[in-house]
């Protein structure tokens, strides 16, 4: 059974368990895939110090890791927040592992007696200073904006917070369900004359993390450098990724009301039943339509419904028809005819299904790794490619503390000071 970092036995829904021998496929790569971009990426030579908790900024931190930068974690003597959440394997968060490769844990006391002198030579390092801790937090630990420039001007100083650095909601705490509420995304998302729902995956948080890494790559480019603030809220990232929605709530005056899977745009487009599993289909133009129509023998469906306007304003019905005839065949087969036809459509799968795709495979987005506690850990990869393969760090995630001994001597503390520390708790070491 899994164990918290701290050691305690967790009760564990099924999906915490690990397989057993899992294998995976290692991370030089499937047979005919490409290698991944080699140590030393685009941001070789960056060094990004990093203070952050669970998601946002550590993912953020993880892509200029996976582009070639140096990223130091900075953690509490008890790690990061993200460390405590499972599933666990070899006693390491899955949680944690799946954001914070390609990285070096410092963990120490910040109010230890040594930390200022510690934190001020990090800056003073620094290309970036990352974080995404509570309003107020940094200015307490003696890492404000202010304090960063007066010890490095020209360092990238980036702040991932829940809706932004200023203004009226500054201090409000929040996690995704709230940036999906308060975003209006819950209110567009589930089906018609359901409720609304939100969106499995913590989107909020990797939409940020990806705008953070944009926005700091993007200062470290600038010539000459400027020392640029970077403020993401996760908040207006959600806002900013439903454009399309707001452009048809603002054109219209009022609230468009919850499609389903299909779009809101084009008809049809949507998730379809089979006899046997569900499948997706994206008509685009009306020629597309066409091709559908002639590949499942209905012609008069094109005849009735020429253009997009008026399948979309006969959208229920013409769905009707479509499942009608999707019903008397399996998914295989609709997707093989209709890819063939040369149509977007797939089939709806699971996480491990999709993982395991062809395609997935060849681009590496299934990836494995020794962990020096976990043992062989299986991750997602990098959506990036550089050269024909992904930008990937090398290194797996850190364990806490891995890498205290080093980045305290390499910051001006000498080993018995380092050693005291780690004898007093006020510094984690392995």
């Amino acid at each position: 059974m899994p164990r918290c970092a701290s050691g305690s036995v967790k009760a564990s829904p099924w999906w915490w368990n690990v397989p057993e021998g899992a294998a995976g496929r290692p991370l030089e790569g499937v047979s005919g895939g490409p290698p991944a971009v080699p140590a030393g990426g685009p941001l070789q030579g960056a060094v990004v110090v990093e203070l952050g908790n669970l998601i946002a900024a550590p993912y953020a931190g993880m892509l200029l890791a996976d582009l070639g930068a140096r990223v130091i974690k900075v953690e509490p003597p008890a790690g990061d927040l993200g460390r405590r959440f499972g599933p666990f394997q070899g006693g390491e968060s899955a949680f944690f592992m799946a954001v914070n490769r390609g990285k070096e844990s410092v963990s120490f006391d910040t109010k230890s007696r040594v930390a200022r002198q510690v934190l001020d030579n990090l800056v003073r390092k620094a290309d970036v200073v990352l974080h995404n801790l509570r309003h107020g937090a940094m200015e307490r630990l003696g890492l404000g904006e202010g304090r960063c420039r007066e010890l490095s001007p020209e360092v990238v100083y980036a702040t991932v917070s829940a809706f932004g650095s200023t203004g009226p909601y500054a201090s409000r705490a929040g996690v995704d369900v709230i940036f999906q509420g308060e975003s209006g995304m819950i209110s567009i998302t589930g089906e018609p004359g359901d409720g609304p729902r939100k969106t499995a995956t913590t989107i909020g948080d990797y939409v940020a993390a990806t705008n953070t890494a944009l926005a700091v790559a993007a200062a470290l480019a600038e010539r000459p450098r400027r020392g640029r603030r970077v403020d993401v809220s996760l908040r207006d990232g959600l806002m900013a990724v439903q454009s399309g929605w707001n452009a048809i709530g603002l054109m219209a005056g009022a609230q468009p009301e919850r499609t389903g899977t299909a779009s809101v745009f084009l008809a049809p487009n949507q998730v379809f039943e089979a006899s046997d599993a569900p499948f997706t289909l994206g008509i685009v133009s009306d020629r597309h339509f066409s091709l559908l129509c002639e590949a499942i023998g209905r012609p008069d469906l094109a005849e009735s419904h020429p253009t997009n306007e008026k399948r979309m304003a006969d959208r229920e019905t013409l769905t009707a028809s479509l499942t009608q005839v999707f019903k008397t065949e399996t998914a295989e087969h609709w997707v093989g005819l209709l890819g063939g036809a040369g149509l977007p459509t797939g089939r709806v799968l699971t996480l491990a299904e999709a993982l395991d795709d062809p395609q997935a495979r060849l681009h590496r987005m299934l990836v494995e790794y020794d962990h020096p506690a976990a043992g062989r850990v299986r991750a997602t990869g990098s959506p990036i490619r550089f050269d024909g393969g992904p930008a990937l760090a090398g290194a797996p995630p850190p364990a806490l503390g891995s890498h205290t001994r080093e980045v305290l001597g390499e910051m001006g503390l000498d080993p018995a000071t380092v050693e005291k520390m780690i004898e007093e708790g006020t510094a984690t070491a392995t």
